[in-house]
């Protein structure tokens, strides 16, 4: 929702409205892209609130920032503020800054999908190995007798239980990372 609010803000800053007006106007059609509401309406309606009595946009947006301490959240207001002070062109500045965050947006939830497959991925092939042998145990224990009753067929057992143990524990690594 923060990624569509940024997005409605620069193209209303584009159209030519200034600051307090596209932050108006970007609400109105927040409103119309999530009929339900949301965290991010709730805060920009407090936010308008707060501009009608003549508080100034840098300190919305860091409040914005204090409230919800998301790292993109964080770096807009950061960027708007400096923009705002150092009084160059605002509205490229909002609009190249939008683009870019709205695609490290997309790539992390991309990240995040293509991690969530993995993750399932990793338990199903946890599984695996014990549902086949629970199989063949069922189906035909005398395969396995030779395994669990040997000399011979135990020490191969427990070498493979080693190895997807140690299988097991890297495959739990290599899913756990931050974004």
């Amino acid at each position: 929702m923060f990624k569509e609010w940024i997005l409605l803000l620069s193209s209303s800053l584009s159209a030519g409205y200034s600051v307090e007006n596209a932050m108006g106007q970007s609400y109105k059609e927040l409103l119309l892209l999530f009929p339900g509401g949301g965290t991010m309406t709730e805060e920009l309606r407090d936010m308008l609130a707060k501009a009608e009595n003549n508080e100034r946009p840098e300190a919305l947006l860091m409040g914005l920032a204090a409230r919800h301490p998301a790292e993109e959240v964080k770096s807009f207001a950061e960027v708007f503020c400096t923009a705002r002070v150092s009084g160059g062109s605002l509205n490229a500045v909002i609009q190249s800054t939008a683009v870019q965050m709205a695609e490290i947006m997309d790539t992390r939830r991309e990240i995040r999908t293509i991690l969530a497959s993995k993750i399932y991925e990793q338990k199903i092939m946890t599984v695996m190995p014990a549902a086949v042998l629970l199989y063949v145990r069922v189906g035909s224990g005398e395969f396995l007798r030779g395994l669990y009753h040997e000399p011979a067929g135990i020490l191969v057992a427990t070498i493979c239980l080693g190895l997807y143990l140690a299988a097991y524990l890297l495959g739990k690594r290599m899913v756990q990372f931050e974004i």
